[in-house]
């Protein structure tokens, strides 16, 4: 089982996000917390989980989809480090996330 780190941008991401949700719907961003959670806890079973992203030409981050938000991620040896937690809409820059 991997050990899952959440990096200091993940987490201000994930805060971020969930901050602006509850807005307008405290509700709903709750749920989508939840949501999150469970995606990320997966990947302590399942490292592989995720697809390549797109934009790293290095091939060490892969994904994973909570509606139409990407999870960063990097598998290393007994741990996943979450990066980012960015909109699937966007292009990715490495340079500002690593």
């Amino acid at each position: 089982m991997a050990h899952i780190i959440w990096t200091e941008k993940a987490l201000d991401d994930f805060e971020t996000l969930l901050v602006f949700i509850a807005k307008d719907a405290p509700m709903a961003a709750s749920r989508f917390a939840q949501q999150m959670i469970f995606r990320v806890e997966l990947l302590q079973d399942h490292p592989l989980l995720g697809s390549e992203v797109p934009e790293d030409d290095t091939h060490t981050y892969r994904k994973i989809l909570q509606s139409s938000f990407r999870i960063i991620y990097r598998f290393a040896e007994d741990a996943i480090y979450l990066v980012t937690i960015h909109h699937a809409a966007r292009l990715l820059d490495f340079d500002d996330v690593c």
